[in-house]
């Protein structure tokens, strides 16, 4: 008698199991991360985002009908201008209510992920605050979450954005030491 209670268990438990890893498995999460590092020479913003490509690709479509087809052998001849026309739409770093002139460097696709990088054309003042809007992907993904990491030296700050909250203010020390 016992050890059919110990296989009902298991069984039921495997039940359960299943269940929750199915219904996981259909609930996407949606989430993004911007690494930006300040230069210690010139106090260039480097920035690095990285972004699901499905969701990116999505987005773009909704906005433009345009199939980017990144990574693939058939990607859009212009899909880098209009990735970067999308993402200076959805992010913008400024300084003292001046937007801070964004540089694209490239992109790189892998596997399920795009890489994109930009740098801003001047440096900033290490002692006033950078604003950081980050609304990637959150009018086609509400719950879409936006990790921006920013670093100099050994000190780093984060903040998660969302569509509630895009915009945050980051204040570094000016002290690349600490």
């Amino acid at each position: 008698m016992i050890g059919f209670m110990h296989r009902r268990f298991a069984i039921l438990g495997l039940i359960i199991l299943s269940l929750m890893v199915l219904t996981s498995a259909t609930h996407k999460f949606y989430v993004s991360i911007t690494q930006i590092d300040i230069n210690k020479d010139s106090h260039k913003l480097e920035i690095s985002t990285r972004i699901f490509t499905e969701d990116l690709q999505a987005s773009v479509l909704d906005k433009t009908g345009i199939k980017l087809g990144l990574g693939s052998g058939n990607e859009f001849p212009k899909a880098d201008s209009i990735l970067v026309s999308y993402l200076k739409e959805t992010m913008s770093f400024s300084q003292e209510g001046k937007n801070l002139e964004l540089i694209f460097i490239g992109k790189e696709v892998e596997a399920d992920v795009t890489w994109i990088y930009f740098e801003t054309k001047a440096g900033i003042l290490l002692t006033r605050p950078i604003e950081i809007t980050n609304s990637t992907l959150q009018k086609q993904f509400p719950d879409q979450k936006n990790l921006v990491n920013l670093r100099f030296g050994k000190e780093t700050i984060s903040q998660i954005h969302t569509s509630e909250h895009p915009t945050y203010s980051f204040a570094v020390t000016g002290d690349e030491d600490r």
